[in-house]
Parts: C-alpha cells; structure tokens; sequence
C-alpha cells in the first residue's frame, strides 16, 4: 500500500494538517502545533474557537461511493480504483446470537478494519475536512 502514499505524497494531496496515520506526523505533534498556533493568536488579541468532533465507529460511517468518487478526484490509477472497489463493495455480514444466525445484509459503508489499506482509505476519505 506504499505506493498510494507515494501517489498522495508525491502529489501534495494529504492536508498539512493531516497528522494520524502519517509517518512522520503523530498527533502529539500536531497538538504541540495547535497550542503554538492559539498562543500566537492570544498573543495577538485574536479570537480562538475550537471545535472537537468525536469520530465515533467513524470506519463504520464511511460510504463507499462518496469514498470511491474522491479516489477518482485524486486519480488513482483506474486498476487500483477497480481493485479497491472490489475490496469494498458487495460485502456481507450477518449476526449470530445464541448459536442462531441473523439473514445475510449486503452493507452500503464501512471500511474494514485492522488493515493497512483500512487506514489508508479512512485517512483520504477524512483529508479534507481541515
């Protein structure tokens, strides 16, 4: 999966303020920048607001299309975008309680995790939110 970082490195894609899941860039850093950047503006008289956003099952949350459609904006190789589709799509899952299973339910979102192209594919989908 290296070479999709590549691609979105070598190309300037990730935000400079992307921190979590990048080499380099811990979010201990990234709170170390934001505490800079807030005494900077204090010290200017400026006006702070912050907002915090608690990404809750966010892998759970992530809709495959909207995820596909700005893969394309940041032009993946069409092989790639094919092979990561299959990845995502036509997945399944059902539930099993007391040794009794639920029916099969084709699932619309949600990247699986526990895998490195699971983070990777979360990371672009929430990269331009700052």
């Amino acid at each position: 999966m290296d070479f999709i970082m590549e691609h979105f490195f070598s190309n300037g894609y990730f935000s400079d303020s992307q921190c979590g899941f990048i080499k380099g860039r811990s979010t201990v850093l990234q709170l170390l920048k934001i505490s800079d950047d807030w005494t900077n503006n204090l010290d200017q008289g400026k006006q702070i607001d912050v907002m915090y956003t608690d990404f809750e099952k966010a892998f759970d949350k992530v809709p495959y299309q909207g995820l596909l459609c700005k893969l394309k904006e940041y032009h993946l190789d069409h092989q790639l975008l094919h092979w990561i589709t299959d990845f995502l799509c036509n997945r399944k899952q059902r539930v099993r309680v007391n040794g009794c299973y639920s029916q099969w339910y084709r699932l619309e979102s949600g990247i699986p995790e526990g895998s490195i192209l699971g983070l990777i594919l979360f990371l672009i989908y929430i990269n331009d939110l700052p």
